[in-house]
Formats: structure tokens, C-alpha cells, sequence
């Protein structure tokens, strides 16, 4: 019994799999997610954050969805012939090892008829859904900018 404890040890080590002490980092990690509050009876709202992939692979932010909106979409924003556009995104690319992200007037998270204003301090559920890594839930902190 004890030999086989220590051949089962032994594997593992030798696989390099997630032990106790070693533990698994997710493959997509979000980070710095906010957005800014909403005037009374506006029904949008941006989101912005930093997605980084931590896979060997692309992968790409697909769509979101959050019970805070009835409709959420991945934006663009861009500028065409001196007038600033947005448009729904088909896709934004997570580089393998690296980083997107989306802030005031680049990529964004379109929220669409909010349930309810966004005020300072709440935190607003996302849910990121991405064509590799699956979906991954996040929260966005409510505050006035970026700081």
C-alpha cells in the first residue's frame, strides 16, 4: 500500500499536474473591469476591462451577456472619415500569452436596456463567452472613470 502512495506521487510529479501547493491558472484572467454610472432614464452603458490569455493558443471574446441588460454586445468604436462610429463586433481576438483591452473608445461592452441605472460602487455581472475557453463570469465595478 505504501509503495503504491509513492508511485501515484511519483506521476504526478512527473506529469507536472496542479497539486495543492501548485495551483491551476485559468487560461483567460479578467482584470481591471469597470464602467461608468448612468444618468437617469438612459438605458446603455459601456463596459470596459483587460482580458489576458494565459493559454499557447488565440482564443476570441465572442459575445456577453449579463441579467443587468437585455441585450449585450462586444463593440467597436472607430473613426472613418473624421466622424467617431461604433458598430457590433464579430469577434475580438485574444492573442496566446497576451492581452486585449477594451476601454473609452476602442472595444467595449455595449450594454442595452438596462433593468436598472448603474451607480457608483455596485458591481455589474458579466458573463464573457469565448469560442475556445468557454464562458467566463466577471463583475464590473461601477465608479466614475478610470482611475
Amino acid at each position: 500500500m505504501k509503495w503504491t502512495a509513492i508511485v501515484m506521487i511519483a506521476a504526478l510529479t512527473a506529469c507536472n499536474a496542479p497539486t495543492a501547493s501548485q495551483p491551476h491558472q485559468p487560461q483567460i484572467e479578467i482584470s481591471d473591469a469597470w464602467a461608468r454610472p448612468t444618468p437617469g432614464g438612459v438605458d446603455v452603458a459601456a463596459g470596459y476591462l483587460t482580458i489576458t490569455n494565459h493559454g499557447a493558443n488565440e482564443d476570441e471574446l465572442v459575445s456577453a451577456s449579463s441579467p443587468r441588460a437585455g441585450s449585450v454586445m462586444v463593440h467597436m468604436t472607430e473613426m472613418s472619415g473624421g466622424m467617431m462610429s461604433m458598430h457590433e463586433a464579430q469577434g475580438l481576438a485574444v492573442p496566446a500569452g497576451g492581452t486585449l483591452t477594451l476601454r473609452p473608445n476602442g472595444a467595449h461592452i455595449m450594454f442595452q436596456q438596462l433593468t436598472s441605472p448603474f451607480t457608483i460602487g455596485e458591481s455589474v455581472p458579466v458573463t464573457l463567452h469565448f469560442a475556445h475557453a468557454g464562458d467566463v463570469d466577471t463583475s464590473l465595478v461601477v465608479r466614475q472613470d478610470a482611475n
